[in-house]
């Protein structure tokens, strides 16, 4: 089931025409797009968070998991309803309500190990919208988002009319968890914002609304694969050890807005966009890091492989997500999350990769040596 927190569910109508889920690209468009991959050659790395190094951060997660109880416990005994009322009342009254904070790392991750991968090659930046609509058109293939007839966006991504829609007693309304999140019907890769969005100029930009059932259709065609969650973030490091960031470390002046696609400003209604956007940019904003990849943090998150049906893994974080920690997700090349298979919104997109065999060494001949002669 897809995870959706609004209480109206929509019927799924069948496709007219049946998608040809084992057609393959033909082999002239596989061998364009593998040769704009970066091939890696693979080695040992270090995987996962650097968070639990930081002075106190332990301390702190235990804090917050007692505040966390204290909540549960309040909630329990006053009933949901009143509790929520009192969180409106303080809302209304601008001050802070009574929410559970996050006490796993803040990027998500577990705890760093070294690791180490075979050698690979993997897209240079998320599959845009040019790539996916050639798919799209070659198969016939249709996302979950167009067989659900709608998707997540941002409120912030939206233009007046389509959160009216979304608001009005016939809409799909909002997550109540998370009110910026407005289901829209009609939201897919094609109509990124809703029916009244086009992508005419945005085929550089991410094909959004992806589910990971979709990402993987769409690599196999392509004659691909996910990479693997070692395999991203091995890319996503750029060669560089004990790194927060792809390019490296923070920079002087604490500036990243040349840096990357972040939020900026305070969560949810705020973002003046000095990194050039509100929402996803494109696929190639930004500098590459040093093994040629872009925006291997933030802009979309993009789906790997592995986890369960019920749990796959997203990599990289998004557009809403902070430098700082300090709404959502930290931003870095370890941060990670989960959701189920056939979820999608307009902050999720993907990249392919593929094996490379690995060459394998000539053994030399040995040659017996003849001994030189001394009683010449």
């Amino acid at each position: 089931m897809r995870s959706v927190a609004i209480g109206l569910m929509v019927m799924a109508v069948a496709s007219a025409k049946k998608p040809d889920m084992n057609k393959k690209a033909h082999e002239s468009v596989q061998k364009l797009l593998h040769a704009q991959q970066a091939e890696l050659a693979g080695g040992l790395f270090t995987f996962g968070t650097l968070d639990n190094e930081i002075e106190g951060w332990k301390e702190a997660a235990q804090k917050g998991k007692e505040e966390n109880q204290r909540i549960e416990d309040m909630k329990d005994s006053i009933g949901e309803e009143t509790f929520d009322m009192i969180n409106e009342q303080l809302a209304g009254m601008n001050r802070q309500g009574m929410e559970k904070q996050r006490v796993e790392n803040r990027d998500g991750s577990t705890e760093a190990v070294i690791s180490r991968v075979d050698p690979f090659a993997i897209d240079k930046t998320t599959v845009t919208i040019e790539q996916f609509r050639k798919f799209a058109k070659d198969t016939g293939y249709k996302t979950e988002a167009e067989t659900f007839q709608w998707s997540f966006v941002h409120e912030k991504c939206l233009s007046d009319k389509m959160v009216e829609l979304v608001d009005h007693e016939e809409g799909l309304g909002r997550v109540k968890e998370s009110p910026h999140w407005c289901g829209v019907y009609g939201a897919y890769w094609r109509r990124p914002e809703g029916p009244d969005s086009s992508i005419k100029g945005k085929g550089h930009y991410p094909a959004v609304h992806t589910s990971w059932n979709d990402a993987v259709a769409y690599c196999n065609w392509a004659g691909m694969r996910l990479p693997t969650e070692k395999e991203w973030e091995y890319a996503a490091r750029g060669g560089l050890e004990d790194e927060l960031y792809p390019w490296g470390e923070e920079p002087d002046d604490g500036n990243f807005s040349q840096l990357l696609n972040s939020w900026e400003g305070k969560f949810p209604k705020e973002n003046p966009a000095y990194d050039g956007h509100v929402c996803a940019g494109p696929s190639d904003a930004y500098q590459p890091n040093a093994y040629g990849l872009y925006n291997m943090v933030g802009n979309v998150w993009e789906w790997v492989g592995g986890g369960t049906p019920e749990k796959r893994i997203l990599r990289g974080g998004s557009y809403v997500d902070t430098i700082d920690g300090s709404a959502n997700h930290l931003l870095r090349v370890s941060t990670r999350m989960e959701n189920s298979a056939d979820s999608g919104g307009h902050n999720t997109g993907f990249r392919c990769a593929r094996t490379i065999q690995k060459t394998k060494k000539k053994k030399q001949k040995k040659h017996k040596t003849q001994r030189r002669r001394t009683d010449l």
